[in-house]
């Protein structure tokens, strides 16, 4: 297995891989420039980056009809690839399977809700067997997204007590944000724009911190600060107290202002995401997270 916490030192993109059970061939993704994958495709595309020299994917679900039965089926898509790939190349990439709840449920929320209320016992459960079966497919790291307090926990535990040599890499530090919506709707999601109150509100970093501590107390190997652009001061004070690397995420909404911004003659992307990268580097983010990871190897192939 390709470990997380073993990686060398340095600065290295995580790229965002959408994969699917219903779709036979690539489809555009509502992120521009993005696909949802067949299996077949996301190990060609795989191939590809390999080539370029791209170490890092996130493999997340897009499903047809969401439901958390899928990922217990052997033939789930998610599963397929994480087997597949580890077979044709080993330790040469990091698979991290997206554990959040959203692409599995019909409400397209990261928690499940029993009567209008938070069941943390279910999500718990939820996610935990979820991420057993990426573990068990292959998956180096597992990143849950619950947002609940125990969601490091749970899932160590559960990898502790099958003996599976998976690592933990959750979203520590989420915030609810309006910079979510082309993200939503890759992944078929029905809540748009709409922010989640049981995420972090973007005025209180100091709970969004303390939560990165406790996660790395429960076992993370790494954490998330998402999203990126709007949180720098978080991302530097949370790489500043943090005893474990950590990852930016420059959300699906981020994204696409800049794609948009590029097509109206308004910027210049490839100046553009040479400026935020350098933004990230300057704060210590050990990886970026996101869809722009041929801007990412342009810069590092430039700098060779």
């Amino acid at each position: 297995m390709a470990s997380l916490s073993a990686q060398p030192s340095g600065f290295d993109y995580i790229e965002c891989l959408f994969v699917s059970d219903f779709q036979p061939a690539p489809k555009p993704a509502a992120i521009d420039g993005c696909w949802i994958h067949s299996v077949a495709s996301a190990l060609d595309h795989l191939e590809h980056r390999i080539d370029q020299g791209l170490r890092y994917i996130l493999l997340i679900a897009v499903n047809a009809r969401p439901t958390l039965e899928l990922a217990q089926q052997d033939a789930f898509c998610v599963h397929q690839v994480l087997m597949k790939a580890r077979l044709r190349w080993g330790d040469a990439i990091t698979l991290i399977a997206d554990a959040g709840l959203s692409p599995y449920q019909q409400s397209g929320h990261s928690v499940i809700n029993t009567d209008g209320q938070i069941d943390h016992e279910a999500s718990y459960k939820a996610v935990v067997q979820l991420s057993l079966r990426f573990a068990q497919a292959g998956a180096d790291a597992v990143a849950p997204c619950l947002s609940l307090p125990q969601q490091t926990s749970r899932i160590r535990d559960s990898f502790d007590a099958a003996s599976l040599d998976c690592e933990v890499f959750p979203y520590s530090t989420k915030f609810s944000s309006s910079l979510y919506g082309p993200y939503r709707q890759a992944i078929g999601s029905k809540l748009g724009s709409l922010r989640k109150s049981y995420q972090f509100d973007f005025n209180d970093s100091p709970a969004a911190i303390d939560q990165m501590e406790e996660d790395l107390r429960q076992g993370a190997v790494a954490t998330i600060v998402k999203p990126a652009l709007p949180y720098l001061d978080v991302l530097a004070e949370t790489i500043k107290r943090s005893s474990k690397p950590v990852a930016v995420y420059h959300v699906s909404g981020e994204f696409m202002m800049a794609r948009l911004a590029a097509k109206a003659g308004l910027l210049n992307e490839d100046d553009y995401y040479d400026e935020i990268n350098a933004a990230f580097r300057r704060c210590g983010a050990r990886w970026i997270i996101g869809y722009a990871a041929d801007h990412f190897l342009r810069q590092q192939h430039s700098n060779t």
